[in-house]
């Protein structure tokens, strides 16, 4: 293990002989557990601790009462999985190269937290509990175990926002702790309640019905001190360094962002930070200083006495813990935000919070003094030109220091599903979205746009709902307004789509390509829509084109090797498949059913697509392609299961002719009397 963490860091690491020196020369704060609690989508100012008077946040509290809180804190990035990489690797996004959820993986080469914890003697667990932070991101590396059973949709929330509530997370860290608490332990538990939708349980929702933002806070902090009782019950809690650390916070409307993304103002970067060292002897728990995500890995490696990796870009704040430091307004935070730009075609932000002052480097720059604008209300660029100019040069400066080589890497994507990719639709994350050159897209200042961002959300909202008739105005309103809308030419093509209207969303595909340059989704839908038209030989080559733009379209290759078997070339589709590494998915299981349709082994074949279907029961292809199976076989019953069932996955099939004809003779088989 320590040399795999040498080849990653170029040998930034102890070697053998220097590991065992620290493990067996430590001090005592080096004998602890660590407990790292990340708080999704938490504010700041919405703390009690933090001076919010409308909400009771008692474990929290006694992280501020008996540690230190850092009162300017903040996150570099807005979105969920970059910000949890820099929290765990010490580096910003333009340094491990995670800009966004979904179309990102974590690249293996980064050396996080666990993984170093684990070489100097620690048992390592993760408990997540969102979808935009499961293992196919690969943020698991270097946890000896790794929990996020239940992560599901939740049904009473209009975006169907993929989570499992704070109360089962902590029932899962006691049932590990009740194995492992004699053992040297690092536990990171990461709580995702308080991101929208706001839909507290009782009684936190009756309590907090004027603030359910507040309420799932609340909600969030007695599930933390149910986990801190156990602690202390065991005796662990004057054992263990905790942590609570927001991911980023939240707009709730704050300069017309509904919830958080785009933007770098304070509601979203400032955040909170409490830390607890058992013993600390410091009079001042309040630090005036700004500090970043990215202190926290040197933090906690430097207060067990373990050196920090090379790559780290952050600083061990361990002497302003003990007070060997100046208590004062210092410091700098970088801050950057590739949403816009992925998603939308817009501008990406980057800033940069100083002693006084935020600058954001915008096509229209911002410059903002907090001491006295805390609520970023008043630009003072215009007039502060000279000032604008040294903080736009650091910024500059702090963008080519940080990047690194593993952009390319963590672009490669992860492996998702399609129930993971409806999961991280319903949040707004469409990988691999982009397309729009950054020369463009730098003309386009975010903030000129923020009126769209809440009627972009609605069409999110009618999108997941199946309101798809209701989409298709509001879209054409955000399109006249920005007609290279990324996210937004994406949602009308869906929504033609859903309606079958396919000869008019490849035509509006077409259309779109001339605005927004190539595009591997746009390529692969419509394929698709030929494919519905029956022209599969208009169809294949924008598969071929989707597939060269990116190599995990599994929807792409399945069609393009099924029209290889179709051509009578059963190995070359075969092959397509194997290099495609997607034998094991559902999307391979099921064409592996086709191939053996086609080799006459209807018994190999049916059993492919049973797994097909219980690898991913979300799959109306899978459950479209056996109802055609189970016709041909003479089972009307369950062909006509499979049709009904397809149908309720993609209300698209109801529109479409060929579709209908088959279901029409499965229903004809099985009214047949036996």
């Amino acid at each position: 293990m320590i040399k795999r963490l040498m080849r990653k860091a170029g040998a930034g690491l102890l070697g053998l002989a220097a590991a065992a020196v620290f493990l067996t020369g430590c001090s005592r704060t080096s004998r602890y557990n660590v407990l790292l609690i990340t708080l999704d989508t938490t504010r700041a100012d919405h703390l009690r601790c933090y001076g919010y008077q409308n909400i009771e946040t008692p474990a929290l509290n006694s992280l501020a009462r008996e540690g230190v809180m850092f009162s300017r804190a903040y996150a570099p990035n807005p979105i969920t999985l970059p910000a949890h990489a820099t929290i765990l690797s010490g580096t910003l996004p333009l340094y491990h190269g995670v800009y966004d959820n979904g179309g990102y993986i974590v690249p293996d080469q980064l050396i996080l937290l666990p993984e170093v914890l684990k070489q100097h003697g620690f048992t390592t667990a993760g408990f997540i509990s969102a979808a935009v932070l499961q293992k196919e991101f690969n943020l698991n590396q270097g946890f000896d175990y790794w929990d996020e059973q239940g992560i599901r949709p939740q049904p009473q929330m209009q975006m169907l926002v993929a989570e499992r509530k704070a109360d089962a997370t902590t029932d899962a860290i006691l049932n590990w702790l009740d194995k492992n608490r004699t053992r040297r332990w690092f536990i990171w538990a990461h709580y995702y309640d308080p991101h929208k939708e706001y839909d507290p349980p009782a009684p936190y929702k009756q309590l907090y019905f004027h603030d359910p933002y507040a309420g799932e806070i609340a909600f969030m902090d007695s599930q933390i001190l149910r986990l801190f009782e156990y602690l202390k019950q065991n005796r662990l809690y004057e054992k263990t360094i905790i942590i609570a650390v927001a991911d980023h916070g939240e707009s709730l409307g704050e300069h017309q962002e509904p919830t958080h993304f785009v933007f770098l103002y304070e509601a979203t970067q400032r955040i909170p930070l409490l830390i607890r060292i058992p013993g600390l002897k410091n009079d001042e728990h309040l630090i005036r200083n700004v500090v970043s995500q990215i202190d926290l890995m040197p933090t906690i490696l430097d207060l067990l006495s373990i050196e920090v990796p090379k790559q780290c870009s952050g600083r061990s704040l361990k002497r302003l813990l003990y007070g060997k430091e100046p208590n004062e307004f210092k410091g700098e935070a970088f801050l950057e935000s590739h949403f816009p730009y992925l998603h939308f075609g817009w501008s990406e932000l980057y800033g940069l919070v100083t002693d006084r002052y935020k600058y954001i480097q915008a096509p229209k720059p911002e410059l903002y003094e907090l001491s006295w604008d805390a609520g970023e209300s008043n630009n003072i660029a215009p007039g502060n030109e000279k000032l604008v100019k040294e903080l736009d040069f650091k910024v500059e400066q702090l963008k080519k220091q940080s990047r690194s080589q593993l952009g390319a890497q963590a672009e490669a994507g992860a492996k998702l599903d399609d129930a993971t990719k409806a999961q991280l639709l319903a949040l707004g994350y469409l990988p691999g979205i982009g397309g729009l050159s950054p020369e463009r897209a730098r003309q386009k200042n975010p903030k000129d746009y923020a009126d769209l961002l809440k009627p972009i959300i609605d069409v999110m909202n009618d999108m997941t709902m199946g309101r798809t008739q209701e989409m298709l105005p509001k879209l054409e309103k955000i399109l006249e307004r920005n007609p290279d809308n990324l996210l937004a030419i994406r949602l009308q093509a869906n929504a033609l789509f859903a309606l079958g209207r396919y000869q008019e969303e490849i035509e509006w595909i077409n259309r779109s390509f001339a605005l927004t340059g190539e595009s591997a989704d746009l390529d692969s839908q419509a394929g698709m829509c030929y494919l519905r038209l029956a022209q599969p030989e208009l169809a294949r080559p924008f598969f071929e084109r989707s597939l060269k733009l990116q190599p995990r379209d599994y929807m792409a290759r399945y069609y393009l090797a099924r029209m290889l078997l179709a051509a009578g070339k059963a190995e070359d589709a075969l092959k397509l498949v194997e290099e495609g590494d997607m034998r094991e998915e559902a999307i391979g299981h099921l064409f592996m059913a086709i191939y053996y349709k086609s080799q006459d082994r209807p018994g190999r074949a049916e059993a492919e697509y049973e797994m097909a279907i219980e690898k991913n029961p979300a799959d109306p292809l899978a459950k479209l392609e056996y109802a055609d199976f189970l016709v041909n076989k003479g089972d009307g019953p369950k062909a006509l299961e499979m049709f009904e069932a397809a149908e309720n996955l993609d209300s698209s099939l109801k529109l479409d002719a060929h579709v209908q004809k088959a279901k029409e003779q499965a229903r004809k088989l099985a009214e047949k009397p036996k």
